[in-house]
């Protein structure tokens, strides 16, 4: 949000952009295809990169059986775990459907 002060331009607030899709999806099948071979930092990255945060921000509020990945993903931000435990948590819990469902739309 912008607001003119003046000569000046403020930026009041910030707006997230909205998450690339592709991307997610190309973070999350590369690590099921290729598994250690890729580094489970650069997927957690790539994922963060992409905005799965505010995917899994919208999928959980519709999906209760679903809140297992996000509790992966949130404690892997604060610094809980790391991304390999963070990655297999997120497989067992549903985010390769997750996924799915965003190929399909």
């Amino acid at each position: 949000m912008r607001r003119r002060v003046g000569n000046l331009n403020l930026v009041t607030g910030f707006e997230r952009p909205a998450p690339d899709i592709s991307k997610i999806v190309a973070a999350w099948r590369t690590w099921q295809a290729q598994g250690e071979d890729t580094l489970p930092g650069r997927t957690m990255a790539d994922l963060k990169i992409g905005g799965a945060e505010r995917v899994l921000e919208t999928v959980i509020e519709s999906n209760a059986e679903l809140a297992a990945v996000g509790e992966a993903w949130n404690l892997w931000e604060r610094g809980k775990v790391g991304p390999m435990e963070t990655l297999a948590a997120m497989a067992d819990g549903g985010f390769a459907e997750i996924v799915d469902a965003l190929v399909e739309e």
